[in-house]
């Protein structure tokens, strides 16, 4: 039995749908598409933590590095919303409620190699409480981490070598255990990654502190 091939719509440089192709194709191609990330941060114990996954995709050139706890392709005809549940679901068993998901902002953004060249991503907060024991494991993420949120923005902008945290990996037993967090964790991406990651910490220790979403943080 054939498979289809999953589309992507193309983009315009303003965002606009222009049209629809494969994703070996967009690929292949250099279109403009979109992508999505959802971070999860919440508060625990007075203070505000992330649930942060590890990749785990056999090829993936970043296994190994955290990231945020969910994210992929926008598929043909989703909206950024619909993609970060769907991607919730299938990367850690969260099924998540439309209304759950804030919308911190967009970036746009030219990658020199890969398969993403050119990409218009969509970062999203999902701010409810995690369990790590609930979440589940899939073939992209092998490990899951609850980190403070202010330690890990230090960690990401080179303030701190380390912080612990409370993880749990794939395979036998998956107990939740504490374990310090190295800065290597983070220092495998290149810098295009590394800047969607501290404007997305700067936009989560805002809205931490005032409940408010600043769209300044993603301001070109």
């Amino acid at each position: 039995m054939s498979t289809a091939p999953e589309l992507l719509d193309v983009l315009a440089e303003d965002g606009r749908v222009v049209g629809r192709k494969p994703r070996h194709l967009v690929h292949r191609d250099h279109d403009l598409h979109g992508l999505v990330f959802v971070w999860s941060a919440f508060a625990a114990g007075g203070r505000p933590v992330m649930v942060l996954q590890r990749r785990g995709r056999p090829g993936d050139p970043y296994a190994g590095q955290v990231d945020a706890l969910a994210g992929g392709h926008i598929l043909a005809g989703e909206t950024p919303v619909d993609a970060g549940r769907r991607e919730l679901l299938e990367e850690v068993g969260l099924a998540a409620a439309a209304g759950d998901l804030l919308y911190l902002g967009s970036s746009r953004k030219e990658r020199p190699t890969g398969d993403c060249r050119s990409i218009l991503q969509h970062l999203l907060l999902y701010p409810v409480p995690l369990d790590l024991e609930r979440l589940r494991f899939s073939d992209e993420v092998d490990g899951l981490a609850e980190v403070d949120l202010e330690e890990f923005s230090e960690l990401v902008l080179g303030q701190r070598a380390s912080l612990r945290g409370r993880v749990r990996f794939a395979g036998e037993g998956e107990e939740v255990v504490e374990q310090e967090l190295p800065r290597s964790a983070v220092t495998g991406y290149p810098d295009e990654i590394l800047d969607t990651f501290r404007r997305s910490l700067a936009s989560i220790r805002g809205w931490a502190r005032t409940g408010r979403i600043d769209p300044a943080c993603f301001a070109e």
